[in-house]
């Protein structure tokens, strides 16, 4: 199976990110959307007169006769549903690496954190705009190396190149995509990571979590209870 370990969002988190997300990039709509001069939105193909249709939802052809898909190559958001924060790729796994890759996993320790998704940017190579925390806590860049050090134990090979903690938000994202008109200010709090499987669907990608691991308080019980702090 193709997975990752990493954070989820409460769906309060997805609901803000996706909020900020619709009003300081209103141009940005959902897959198979785009939007109109006066700023209505439409299924592509399915009225007369959408763009790369011919008016029988077809899609139209160039002056060469080649068939054209102009939604294809357009940015699209997220479903919010999909938002996470990617911890460490893994790829196509056997069975017997996702056996030893949660042996690993279930030693790990590390405490709760919250961190603030308050900056954005854009890659060029995957093509994507994302939101991500300005200043990252040192919790979360010790999660990622470990998760990261769990995987190579289990023998599977992850990608060497330093951690950028991100959240996509838009993909197909070039420069020439409208700059935010103001950045998120979006708190994250995280109380456990997760395995996650990437699953095609006739309607679109999902990723259903496979396993998780809370992240614990490194602390005596009296500790804990002085603080009010309930790992459970």
């Amino acid at each position: 199976m193709r997975c990752f370990i990493g954070l989820d969002l409460h769906s309060t988190e997805k609901l803000a990110l996706d909020s900020w997300r619709q009003q300081a990039l209103p141009e940005v709509t959902a897959r198979n959307m785009f939007t109109l001069s006066d700023g209505r939105a439409q299924n592509e193909g399915r009225r007369s007169g959408g763009r790369g249709s011919d008016g029988r939802g077809n899609k139209s052809k160039d002056s060469k006769g080649k068939r054209r898909d102009s939604g294809a190559s357009q940015p699209y958001a997220v479903n919010a549903a999909n938002y996470h924060m990617t911890l460490s790729f893994l790829g196509h796994i056997t069975h017997r690496q996702h056996e030893a890759l949660v042996a690993e996993l279930d030693t790990l320790v590390h405490t709760p954190f919250s961190l603030t998704l308050d900056t954005t940017g854009i890659w060029n190579g995957p093509k994507i705009l994302f939101a991500a925390p300005e200043s990252p806590p040192v919790e979360l860049m010790a999660l990622a190396k470990s998760t990261r050090k769990a995987a190579r134990a289990a023998t599977i090979e992850v990608d060497g190149k330093g951690f950028s903690p991100h959240v996509t938000v838009i993909r197909k994202a070039t420069v020439a995509l409208p700059v935010p008109l103001y950045t998120p200010h979006v708190e994250m709090h995280a109380s456990a990571f997760h395995l996650f499987e990437s699953v095609s669907t006739p309607q679109g990608v999902t990723y259903p979590i496979r396993q998780s691991w809370n992240l614990r308080h490194n602390m005596s019980v009296r500790e804990k209870l002085r603080r009010g702090i309930n790992d459970e």
